[in-house]
């Protein structure tokens, strides 16, 4: 019989060099490649980008409601009158037409105005913390997803080598079941084993184009030539440091946190309806009298308005009450999200410290199955070790092998976790290109004093002979 120790060599080198596959060709794409496809193409961050701008348009309809406002009214009528008694014959028909023009200023509105403007600004912000922990997901399926696929490729490559060896075995045990150097029991146990080698390879081919398939719906498309990831990122030393720098930076800890702000203005806007409201309005009014002739009168009016709310029904009290309960919601929100990113980053760091402890036993233990399988396989030879024997280690090289490439891809996937934990995992932390340029001023600046017109989408498009 064969020995595959060489072989074992070669492939054990390879495991070593972090999940790194054979020589690529030149259009082989960087994990920086697949993370920028990624966020290019996701729909989750177009759908959150979505969000920003509805959340930037609620907060200039928030101010929209301390501007003035015009409206005009054009009303159409007929009148009867009659002598007294008020039969039905006779009397007089008027067609009275009236057109007025109303301009309402509102001067003040008990700080409703303010504080629901303030609190939609800083949904603005919340908005814009959910997208970074939106980008981070994305990024950190790119990653998942790249490292997955060619952990099982490595992975393949063990399996197809333990059927050739397999075979090898079964081949051998049979020559020498012929010269009766071994019972039948040898050769059965040999094909046996190597039946199970199929059905393994058979699972790992069905793992590697479900890994395919999860890098197409996270890309965009289905993964080519992969090059080796490069070196892990920088981390912190200390796990007490990660906690620290995600309690600065994690995204939905610091969305929690903006929101329970915008809670605060809520409470403030609810109690503004308590108060008086006032407001200027000017009208200019023309109405006209047909009947038997035509008569005209125009009229105008500038009226100061004041609107005290004596009663209600209770209803504006339950509004403030309704916003304080909103306050105490985002508080625990606060608590939640805090003991979330400590959740998150203590996981992470013990799947980097299990994964490393890991790599290090793994390596060692392949070399120890490696190089039992040897001495085995030439016991076997003078008769001193069975066939089952050679099988069992070999099955344990295979096992030593397939746990450490596992491993050294849990440390790759674990070291990202941590960084998207601390809120870390971003474009422009890992100095990503990704060819598109910031815009010279956000949304809600371009939008927030815009008093006319809206874009033009295939939605705007009215298809009846009239206008909404």
């Amino acid at each position: 019989m064969r020995s595959r120790h060489p072989r074992a060599t070669a492939v054990l080198g390879l495991a070593a060099l972090a999940l790194a596959l054979p020589p690529a060709a030149p259009q082989a794409e960087s994990l920086a490649d697949v993370m920028v496809e990624a966020w290019t193409n996701s729909p989750d961050l177009r759908n959150q980008r979505a969000q920003i701008r509805v959340a930037s348009e609620n907060a200039a309809i928030a101010r929209a409601g301390g501007r003035p406002t015009v409206q005009g009214d054009i009303a159409l009528g007929v009148e009867r009158s009659n002598a007294p008694g008020f039969t039905v014959s006779g009397g007089e028909v008027v067609f009275p037409t009236t057109l007025a023009l109303t301009a309402t200023q509102p001067l003040y509105t008990g700080g409703q105005v303010f504080n629901q403007t303030e609190a939609a600004e800083k949904r603005i912000t919340v908005q814009e913390a959910v997208l970074v922990s939106t980008e981070q997901q994305v990024l950190l399926e790119a990653i998942t997803a790249f490292s997955d696929v060619r952990r099982d490729l490595f992975l393949l490559d063990v399996a197809e080598n333990n059927v050739r060896v397999l075979t090898e075995q079964l081949r051998a045990a049979q020559e020498r079941f012929e010269v009766g150097e071994v019972t039948r029991t040898d050769v059965e146990q040999a094909r046996a084993s190597l039946a199970a080698s199929r059905s393994n390879l058979a699972a790992t081919q069905g793992q590697l184009q479900i890994s395919r398939e999860t890098f197409a719906d996270v890309v965009g498309r289905a993964p080519e030539d992969l090059d080796p990831p490069p070196p892990l990122p920088d981390l912190p030393e200390t796990l007490e440091m990660a906690v620290q720098i995600a309690g600065e930076n994690e995204p939905n800890l610091r969305a929690a946190r903006i929101e329970r702000d915008a809670s605060g203005s809520d409470v403030r806007a609810a109690i503004g309806t308590l108060l008086p409201q006032v407001s200027l309005q000017g009208q200019l009014a023309q109405t006209n009298d047909v009947d038997d002739g035509f008569t005209s009168s125009r009229t105008g009016s500038l009226t100061l308005n004041i609107t005290i709310p004596f009663y209600t029904g209770g209803a504006n009290y339950a509004g403030v009450r309704q916003a304080q309960a909103g306050v105490e919601g985002a508080e625990a929100a606060i608590t939640d999200a805090i003991r979330g990113a400590i959740r998150g980053v203590g996981v992470s760091w013990s799947q980097l410290e299990v994964a490393r402890a890991s790599i290090q036993a793994g390596r060692l233990e392949v070399r120890a199955a490696e190089l039992a399988f040897e001495g085995v396989t030439e016991e076997a030879k003078v008769g001193a070790r069975t066939t089952l024997d050679v099988l069992d280690a070999e099955e344990d090289v295979l096992r030593a092998r397939s746990n450490l490439i596992s491993s050294e891809r849990d440390e790759y996937v674990a070291a990202y976790q941590l960084l998207s934990a601390m809120g870390m995992l971003t474009v422009d932390h890992l100095g990503l290109e990704t060819g598109v340029e910031p815009p010279a001023e956000s949304y809600y600046d371009s939008v927030r004093d815009r008093l006319l017109g809206y874009d033009d989408t295939d939605d705007t498009v009215w298809a009846l002979p009239y206008r909404p």
